[in-house]
């Protein structure tokens, strides 16, 4: 009896060790079989992209800057490192080539209010989202939450990515149908003038992108809209209305300056905002200036009342464009405003300066953000306009 026991003992143990065995390899096939689903995934995200140097070719021309911009035969495409994602970029548009009678102003004026966009990547697509600061409150305060869902972001545009950069920390979007597009955002037409010029379409098929460069902190695109019309502002024959726009895209700092508050008594450009933030049972709303940033070499003598040198100070550069007769007098009027620098502190405030010749320096072009350019606009009608352009968050 004593030894059946042991018999059916030793078999249980037999039986015990088998399973584990049979458990054991099963995890390990398990573990294989994940391991293989788990390559087979990234083979697979792998395959979704095609292969960098197939989209973006050796005969690709490439302009590096805040990000890379490449053309492939005849189409455009942005190369976004992962840094740049989410980054509030400030987009201007302007008009750079205008027809006679389109409205007051001309080449060079902007089409549209200073927009910031963000892009933001969604599983394979990249979202153009504009953001509004037309209603604002403290991040770090409960009503923060409210403000944003109430103020949601708007998607402008959806762009596939089509590929990603050789060490995958870019991504690579064509952008060719957005700037081809009839895009509210980056439109020349405001709804007035697409009733008056009995404008029926945008026909894509005349619209191109001329050029887009890429400079440290800003990239800028340069297309031709064009628009089928029964009444276009010139050339009625044609029925056509052709328009080169200019889109320049601001790198914005991480963060802004403080934010000035306006004075009805000193005349000023100016943005406003609603801020919910503000200890006020309502929408409180407040005006800004906007303003140059202007910080003392010398603080110490600055604050003793005495006239210092900015750090950085304003320069003006003319447009190449102005004729060589006017530009003294132009010159002479910029700095006549030194005056008014000196009765804020600041001594070599505001320079005015001739554009440079391309021997000089051939990179210089009034479409990079590092130069201050005063615009010389060909009109019959003789005025000046502005405001310039400015950080929408703050002024």
């Amino acid at each position: 009896m004593y030894l059946k026991n042991i018999n059916i003992f030793v078999l249980l143990i037999c039986i015990f060790l088998a399973s584990c065995s049979v458990f054991k390899q099963s995890s390990s096939k398990k573990e294989k079989d994940g391991d293989e689903t788990t390559a087979e995934k990234e083979d697979d995200k792998k395959e979704d992209f095609t292969a960098y140097d197939k989209l973006i070719t050796e005969n690709a021309e490439t302009d590096s800057g805040l990000f890379v911009v490449h053309k492939v035969d005849e189409s455009y495409y942005f190369e976004l490192p992962d840094s740049l994602l989410e980054r509030e970029i400030l987009l201007v548009s302007r008009i750079s080539g205008v027809t006679p009678n389109l409205s007051f102003g001309g080449a060079g004026m902007k089409a549209r209010s200073q927009q910031v966009i963000r892009f933001q990547r969604k599983d394979k697509k990249i979202l153009m989202r504009h953001v509004s600061y037309t209603n604002v409150a403290d991040m770090e305060k409960p009503i923060y939450q409210s403000v944003k869902n109430n103020n949601f972001e708007p998607v402008i545009q959806s762009f596939a990515i089509k590929s990603l950069s050789k060490d995958s920390s870019a991504l690579v979007i064509e952008v060719d149908d957005f700037f081809t597009s009839d895009i509210p955002l980056i439109s020349a037409l405001d709804d007035d003038q697409r009733k008056n010029f009995k404008v029926k379409k945008l026909d894509g098929s005349r619209s191109f992108i001329q050029s887009i460069h890429s400079y440290p902190r800003n990239v800028e695109v340069r297309h031709v809209l064009t628009y089928e019309a029964e009444s276009p502002p010139d050339d009625a024959e044609s029925g056509t209305l052709s328009l080169e726009m200019n889109q320049s895209m601001i790198v914005l700092p991480d963060h802004p300056m403080k934010a000035r508050l306006a004075d009805d008594r000193v005349g000023y450009f100016s943005i406003e905002q609603y801020d919910y933030g503000m200890d006020k049972q309502k929408a409180f709303q407040r005006e800004y200036v906007t303003r140059w940033k202007l910080v003392p070499k010398d603080e110490e003598a600055y604050a003793r009342g005495e006239l210092v040198e900015p750090i950085k100070p304003i320069v003006y550069y003319l447009d190449p464009a102005t004729p060589m007769e006017w530009r003294p007098y132009l010159k002479q009027g910029i700095e006549d405003w030194q005056k008014a620098f000196e009765a804020a502190g600041f001594k070599n405030a505001i320079i005015a300066k001739d554009p440079p010749t391309e021997q000089e320096d051939p990179e210089f072009t009034p479409e990079d953000v590092r130069y201050s350019v005063i615009r010389y606009i060909t009109t019959p009608i003789q005025n000046a306009q502005g405001p310039h352009v400015h950080d929408p968050r703050s002024g």
